[in-house]
C-alpha cells in the first residue's frame, strides 16, 4: 500500500482478548478525539493493521499478537520487519508492551532477564517504548469498571470476587450468574459495556499514556 504516514504505532501484546480490548480502547478513543480507524484488508498482510486519521494526517497502527508470553521476546524481529522495514525510513514508531508480568519471576518491565534486554535492543528504531505492563490479567483491567459488567450480566455487584487473579474472578463471575466468560473475539461484547475513560482513571495500567502519546501531543 502507498500511502504516506505521519507516525506508526506498534502493539505488541499476548493474545486475542488483549487485541479485542485495545481495538475498542482506541475506538473509544477516536471517538473522544474526532478521530477515524479503519482496518486495512491486505489478505498478503497477515497482520492487524488500522489507519488513524486525525487532523488531515493518517498515522498506522499495527498489532502484533504473539499468543504466549514467552515469544514476547522474539516481537523484535517483527518490529523490524514489518513496521520499520515495509514503510518509509523517516517514519518514526511508539511501541506498547502489553502484557502480565507475573508471567516472570522477575518485574519484567524492568527487564532484569536477559532476554527482555534483548527486546529492548531489538526495538532501537523505536522512538519511545511503552510499557502496559501489570501484575494483572486483561481482565483485572477489565474489572476496573465491575459495575458495568454486572450490568452487562444483568446482576447486582457482588461484595467480593473469588480467584488470584482477574481471569479466575471473571470466570467465576459469568459461572455464578448461569453464563460463560468468553475470551478472544467472543469477549468483544463485554469490553463494549466497559467505560473507558473509568478504566484511563484507574490506572491499573497507563492507559493514558496511549491517549497523550496518540492523540494529545
Amino acid at each position: 500500500m502507498v500511502m504516506e504516514f505521519q507516525h506508526g504505532y506498534a502493539f505488541i501484546m499476548e493474545g486475542d482478548t488483549e487485541k479485542e480490548f485495545y481495538h475498542v480502547f482506541l475506538e473509544h478513543l477516536c471517538k473522544k478525539h474526532n478521530a477515524v480507524l479503519d482496518r486495512i484488508v491486505d489478505i498478503e498482510d497477515p497482520d492487524v493493521s488500522y489507519i488513524l486519521s486525525m487532523e488531515g494526517k493518517k498515522h498506522i497502527i499495527k498489532f502484533n499478537t504473539v499468543n504466549a508470553m514467552t515469544q514476547i521476546p522474539r516481537s523484535g524481529r517483527w518490529f523490524n520487519t514489518q513496521c520499520v522495514r515495509k514503510y518509509a525510513s523517516t517514519l518514526t514508531w511508539d511501541v506498547f508492551l502489553c502484557y502480565d508480568r507475573d508471567d516472570y519471576a522477575n518485574d519484567v518491565s524492568k527487564f532484569y532477564k536477559g532476554d527482555w534486554e534483548t527486546l529492548r535492543n531489538s526495538l532501537k528504531r523505536a522512538r519511545n517504548i511503552v510499557d502496559m505492563a501489570a501484575s494483572a490479567d486483561i481482565e483485572d483491567i477489565m474489572l476496573g469498571d465491575i459495575e458495568n459488567i454486572c450490568k452487562y450480566l444483568g446482576v447486582e455487584v457482588p461484595d467480593s470476587l473469588s480467584g488470584r487473579k482477574g481471569k479466575a474472578k471473571m470466570k467465576r463471575l459469568f459461572r455464578d450468574n448461569g453464563q460463560i466468560y468468553h475470551e478472544g473475539k467472543r469477549a468483544r461484547p463485554v469490553i463494549e459495556a466497559l467505560d473507558m475513560n473509568k478504566l484511563i482513571d484507574k490506572n491499573v495500567v497507563p492507559l493514558k499514556q496511549i491517549e497523550i502519546m496518540m492523540f494529545e501531543k
